[in-house]
């Protein structure tokens, strides 16, 4: 049987993946979830406050502004995600947690989406929602789709790498 031999770099990074750390994880990504979660739950909440007036209508009634159902959208996607971060520390299977690190990306698409395309905020420039609580959403939505999608990565790049692992000891 024909040995093969990898480059310095692949054997050591297989070297590393030993039976001690294929199952052991490690709760970083599922803090930085919860983290994020809890930032875009509170954002529009607590840090940088929607706008609390109401719009009058012609028959005397008051509705509530865009900004504010934007927030309650917000508060709701951003306990979805704190959800999503337990989960992630919770389970150990690999597969699932790619799958909810996918689920992190798209709940950081949808917190997203909601501020801009879907509710939208108020239409003027300079009132409150527009100047604080839009831009932070913004920021830390396209950080949760970032640890989201970069998780998924590295989880999928572990397991290309067990199976080298596996196969090259099957060779030995």
């Amino acid at each position: 049987m024909q040995r093969i031999t990898y480059p310095i770099l692949v054997t050591q990074n297989i070297s590393m993946i030993g039976s001690k750390t294929k199952m052991k994880n490690k709760p970083t990504t599922g803090i930085i979830v919860i983290a994020l979660g809890v930032l875009i739950a509170l954002i529009s909440i607590v840090i940088f406050p929607v706008c609390t007036d109401r719009i009058g209508l012609m028959n005397g009634k008051t509705i509530f502004m865009k900004c504010h159902w934007t927030a309650m959208a917000e508060l709701l996607v951003g306990i979805l995600i704190v959800f999503d971060g337990i989960m992630i520390i919770a389970f150990n299977k690999r597969e699932t947690r790619i799958a909810l690190s996918i689920l992190s990306f798209l709940f950081g698409l949808i917190a997203l989406i909601i501020p801009t395309v879907a509710i939208g905020m108020c239409e003027t420039a300079t009132m409150a929602c527009r100047v604080g609580t839009e831009p932070a959403l913004i920021v830390v939505s396209v950080i949760t789709m970032v640890v989201g999608i970069g998780n998924a990565f590295f989880q999928s790049s572990s397991i290309k790498s067990e199976q080298l692992y596996k196969e090259r000891s099957v060779i030995k």
